[in-house]
């Protein structure tokens, strides 16, 4: 079947870049594609230079400061990949990290992002930073854990089933790399969700699976809240000994007002292992 296109992963000064720039080689590596590393981090914004004295000579110092350390990014990158047999591209740009980011991930075939780390504050890049790449950018965003490393991914995944649309883009967007895979499938429903008579069956998820070579399992949930979902997800993850995660993310709202679903958020809080993200 095809693979994806393109890999594009994005690379900041956050301890665990390392780990999210490998796995997305290993990626390509696989999918036989181009890697792009997308270099975004904090940009202050120009508002809080005006009120010094000055401004403009604080604000080109911090400008050079960034391109610097984007430099140095771009040095690390080439490095971590210097034994690997992938053709690798980098882009950086000057300005709105968020902005220049969506811009750039729109023609990825699979985003490959990092969890927020609250503890390391060369992780934070912008406001829902994110969010915005998993609601806005209309691609798959695999969300890579900061704290454990990355052995395998795909062999054995859990895809979390509710037949409506977020959900089915993602499991379409990770049959790449489900194709001969071991899948649970996990099929659950949010109490306050009222199902939608055009909710596609567990049967045509397992159906779609093994179109492309995958051994699945299914197994049916009770309707609960959206915590307890998150948390049923995570639990069976860990179960399976899944080493990747598929599902739907929700949420809403207008770009930088964002708001994410009640299990999207315990997922991305609590996550153990890469999970594939689709809006």
């Amino acid at each position: 079947m095809p693979g994806y296109p393109s890999v594009f992963v994005h690379v900041d000064a956050s301890r665990s870049v390392t780990t999210r720039v490998n796995l997305a080689a290993r990626i390509a590596a696989a999918q036989d594609c181009r890697l792009v590393g997308v270099c975004a981090t904090f940009t202050p914004e120009p508002r809080w230079f005006y009120r010094m004295d000055e401004a403009s000579k604080y604000l080109q110092a911090d400008r050079e400061r960034r391109l610097r350390r984007h430099e140095t990014l771009r040095q690390q990158f080439q490095s971590t990949l210097a034994e690997q047999s992938i053709t690798a591209e980098w882009r950086s740009e000057d300005g709105d990290p968020v902005v220049n980011t969506l811009k750039e991930i729109k023609e990825a075939g699979l985003v490959v992002a990092g969890q927020p780390d609250e503890t390391d504050p060369e992780a934070y890049v912008a406001p829902q930073f994110l969010e915005s790449m998993i609601l806005e950018s209309g691609r798959p965003v695999l969300v890579v854990p900061y704290a454990v490393s990355i052995e395998t991914i795909g062999t054995r995944a859990l895809v979390a089933w509710d037949g409506g649309r977020e959900c089915t883009r993602a499991l379409h967007d990770a049959l790449p790399l489900l194709a001969g895979s071991e899948v649970h499938v996990l099929s659950v429903q949010a109490m306050r969700h009222s199902l939608r008579q055009d909710a596609a069956p567990a049967s045509s998820a397992a159906r779609l699976l093994r179109d492309v070579g995958a051994e699945v399992q299914t197994e049916f949930g009770p309707a609960a809240a959206d915590m307890a979902i998150g948390e049923l997800i995570l639990s069976r993850a860990a179960d399976c000994g899944a080493d990747m995660i598929v599902m739907g993310a929700y949420g809403h709202g207008r770009f930088r007002e964002l708001v994410l679903g009640g299990v999207t958020r315990t997922i991305l809080s609590s996550m153990t292992v890469p999970t594939l993200f689709a809006h």
